[in-house]
């Protein structure tokens, strides 16, 4: 029998099943958490969702599961907390945390400081009371409303390349047609794989603020795939090693400009090098910037408003050549890298 597990605060019996919301010790933050604790050892598996409050599958999908899996099913724990930045989930706002003194894209403050702003305190809460006594961590996302995406998972970017080649083959136990190894740096799931070992998992599905109960569905799916592969569900998990695409090279290109967004291309598009994408104009017509592409590619997220502010991002787009290009790091990981330099 597996002993009785700590999580987030919850102290949970083998065998049991604990949901609660959970208030962040130094804030009136309160974040909803699922812990299962199976009968039998096993690994630990944690799900985070709504780190971007407008995602919506990633949150459904985590809140379904979380009433479905009984302990009786699980070896080892299950840990969901289906919306992080609950704040921006009920107040409808993009990418920050409305109750944060700096309004950062809260993916960026992981992994967050004890003495920080309210949303570096979620981060450290979150990082230190589960992220690191989990085994493997997959953060679900969707483009946000403000985005349209073509769906893909990304393996976190690690120096440990045995545990990278582990999350590459776990990602091909998903049904994702495509896959990538992140740039970034200070997201949440490449925090868990850089900074704590745990190897971290990327989903992207859905986008443009949807709830789309079909990529619910997938989303659940998936999870249970990989939770299969981790032999703490019964059952075979999905085999896509044939099937899954992978993108050697991305670009995630970011706005320098503030004004009227013009995309010529949109996601699941085919671009050459040089190709135009999009630019951006001032209300009287004037151009203020282009955006060609660097290599030949396909679009996978595109912004889908016609409102930009310089350091909102504009196009993501990937190869499956081998090829070089000028940004390799994206702008908006770029104030994190300098902090921690």
């Amino acid at each position: 029998m597996r002993n009785e597990i700590n999580m987030a605060g919850l102290t949970v019996a083998s065998g049991e099943k604990v949901r609660k919301m959970v208030t962040v010790p130094g804030t009136s933050y309160e974040i909803p958490v699922t812990v299962i604790n199976g009968v039998e050892d096993g690994k630990v598996f944690f799900v985070t969702a709504g780190v971007h409050g407008l995602e919506f599958p990633g949150i459904q999908a985590t809140v379904e599961l979380s009433e479905e899996l009984e302990p009786e099913e699980v070896s080892g724990a299950v840990v969901f907390v289906p919306c992080v930045n609950t704040p921006a989930f009920f107040k409808r706002r993009a990418y920050i945390c409305p109750d944060d003194e700096e309004n950062r894209n809260f993916n960026m403050t992981f992994p967050g400081k004890a003495d920080g702003t309210v949303a570096q305190k979620v981060a450290y809460f979150i990082t230190e009371t589960i992220t690191k006594h989990a085994d493997f961590h997959v953060d679900i996302h969707s483009g946000d409303v403000v985005e349209s995406m073509e769906e893909f998972c990304a393996v976190c970017n690690c120096e440990d390349k045995e545990m990278q080649n582990f999350v590459i083959e776990a990602a091909k136990h998903t049904s994702f047609s495509h896959r990538i190894i992140s740039h970034g740096a200070s997201e949440t799931y490449n925090v868990s794989g850089m900074k704590l070992k745990v190897p971290g998992l990327l989903f992207e599905r859905g986008g443009a603020g949807i709830l789309n109960w079909d990529e619910v569905e997938r989303d659940k799916m998936d999870l249970i795939s990989l939770m299969q592969f981790l032999k703490i569900l019964p059952g075979e998990p999905i085999d896509n090693s044939t099937g899954q695409i992978y993108y050697q090279s991305h670009f995630w290109g970011s706005a320098h400009a503030t004004g009227l967004f013009y995309k010529f291309v949109d996601i699941g598009d085919e671009v050459n090098k040089g190709q135009k994408m999009g630019e951006i104009r001032d209300f009287n017509g004037n151009v203020l910037e282009e955006f060609f592409a660097e290599f030949t590619g396909r679009v996978k997220i595109a912004n889908n408003t016609l409102g930009i502010s310089e350091g909102d991002d504009t196009f993501m787009y990937g190869s499956v050549e081998d090829a070089t290009f000028s940004s390799a790091i994206p702008d908006r990981f770029k104030k994190a890298l300098e902090e921690e330099a």
